[in-house]
């Protein structure tokens, strides 16, 4: 007897070995049913994906290719600006481009990176020993305050801010140690160039410049 007669039947009907193999065959079709389920999800999920994906990395070429014009023209009229008039100017800042219009512009900003060499770690010692042995005891808020500025980053750098305002009160004391430690920090001190960084606007309905965002999160 198959299996299709099998199932007209009821389970009092059947013998042990009969539903046995309707059993088996209900597994099956089962199995079956979730292998397809499988199948397209995944087709789904992986069509979805290498759309995605495919979007993405064109996005990521024009991007890249976005950017080396975006420098090559921006060089191109700091050029041209330095050049502009009788007198050359030699600026390495940023600068903006307005279009005739006034309703477009690009603005290129320094991407700098504040850094202390090993003469800071000198530097800290004497500062934190002068400030502990004499500020500590005469003024504690002076003290809190000074001592402050030179609290470090979690990725353990000082931070340039704070390191100018503790520079602000050189003057402020005449210890050797005082002294000598603004003099190693401010030596050991140097500002690296990471790159430029660069801002496309638009003006909106209310006169107002807003960024077109490139940065994916910022959407």
């Amino acid at each position: 007897m198959n299996i299709n007669e099998l199932l007209k039947k009821s389970s009092d009907e059947l013998s042990a070995e009969e539903m046995e193999a309707v059993l088996g065959h209900k597994r099956k079709l089962e199995f079956e049913r979730q292998e397809r389920e499988k199948r397209a999800y995944e087709s789904e999920r992986d069509t979805d994906m290498g759309e995605l994906v495919a979007l993405a990395m064109e996005i990521e070429n024009k991007s890249a290719l976005l950017k080396q014009l975006t420098h090559s023209k921006m060089e191109k009229h700091q050029e041209k600006l330095n050049n502009y008039g009788k007198i050359r100017s030699n600026s390495k800042g940023g600068f903006s481009l307005m279009h005739s219009d006034k309703t477009i512009r690009i603005k290129r900003r320094r991407d700098t990176q504040p850094t202390w060499d090993e003469r800071s770690t000198k530097a800290l010692e004497l500062i934190h020993a002068f400030l502990y042995d004499t500020v500590k005891k005469r003024d504690r808020d002076l003290f809190e305050m000074l001592i402050g500025f030179l609290v470090k980053n979690k990725k353990g750098d000082l931070d340039y801010a704070s390191v100018m305002n503790l520079l602000s009160h050189e003057t402020r004391f005449d210890d050797a140690r005082w002294k000598e430690g603004l003099r190693l920090l401010k030596q050991s001190y140097s500002n690296f160039l990471k790159g430029y960084q660069y801002d496309f606007e638009k003006q909106n309905s209310e006169g107002r410049f807003e960024r077109i965002e490139l940065n994916f999160s910022a959407l």
